[in-house]
């Protein structure tokens, strides 16, 4: 008996000797490049994953940097989606839905070697099916985010060095430690009341955790006020403010209204007890919304 397997085993490992041997595609990164087809704004991006397919069957999601290995060779159709993070601080990860998948019709795939691949990703065309608002990218003097009255801090665009994340120009509010209440938002918009995705993009940094919300203007009814979720403080190794991109899912706040007329999103910075206040800054750039029709 064993050694009727012996032959049997040899015999498939003859057969197919390559089928065990893993081809590896190594991908560090996608590459954001503007679609002439859409409006899009900014291409400030924060793609954390790759999806990848083989002729249209899932290999698995792989968080960047990836050697992915792949259990075939030869020429085949490759199919990789850029995944992104949902509302930063969520462990859901999304093919995001606004980004065009890298195709490759036929892609080379060896045994036991490694291809490197920067996957090129757009976003999708803008028409009958999806919508890009760009709010505000502070590039010209006048901006669309405005405070609420009762704050105590106003934002204004800025050019000044190390403010400014992408572009000329970036939104910026300069808090002080006295300072109690802090609120911003975006003018109002009407989006799809559906199961289809809506998200905002935005890029920002703070030095205090900011609620984000949204307000949902009904017809004949009571409006709803949303607190949505939280951003914590960003800085980067050395304690300094960095900079964050941001995809902050909408849908399930779009769905569920009840019969709206508009929306729009509200940032409350949320000021610490008097004995823990600092001051700081928040600031924002590249805000826009994408949605399904």
């Amino acid at each position: 008996m064993f050694l009727f397997l012996n032959i049997v085993l040899g015999s498939c490992s003859l057969l197919e000797p390559d089928e065990l041997v893993p081809s590896y595609i190594q991908i560090d990164s996608f590459a954001l490049v503007d679609n002439p087809n859409a409006d899009e704004g900014s291409l400030t991006n924060q793609i954390v994953d790759a999806w990848v397919f083989i002729d249209d069957e899932m290999i698995g999601i792989f968080e960047l940097p990836a050697k992915v290995p792949v259990l075939t060779s030869g020429n085949h159709k490759l199919t990789v989606g850029p995944g992104i993070l949902v509302s930063t601080n969520s462990t859901i990860r999304e093919n995001y839905p606004f980004y065009n998948a890298h195709v490759d019709q036929n892609f080379s795939l060896i045994a036991g070697e490694s291809v490197d691949l920067i996957p090129q990703t757009s976003y999708r065309d803008e028409g009958s099916t999806y919508e890009y608002i760009v709010v505000d990218d502070f590039e010209t003097a006048f901006t669309q985010i405005d405070s609420f009255s009762g704050s105590a801090a106003a934002i204004l665009k800025t050019e000044a060095d190390g403010y400014v994340y992408d572009g000329t120009g970036s939104g910026l509010v300069t808090i002080s430690k006295n300072d109690s209440l802090v609120a911003l938002r975006t003018p109002a918009y009407q989006f799809p009341a559906s199961s289809k995705p809506v998200y905002m993009e935005m890029d920002y940094f703070s030095d205090y955790s900011v609620t984000i919300g949204v307000f949902v203007k009904n017809i004949g009814i009571q409006n709803e006020v949303i607190d949505y979720l939280t951003i914590k403080p960003t800085t980067d190794e050395d304690g300094e403010e960095a900079w964050k991109k941001a995809y902050v899912e909408l849908t399930s706040i779009t769905s569920a209204a009840a019969n709206p007329e508009s929306f729009y999103v509200f940032f409350n910075v949320r000021i610490e007890s008097p004995a823990l206040r600092k001051d700081g800054h928040f600031a924002l750039d590249n805000i826009k919304f994408m949605y399904q029709r």
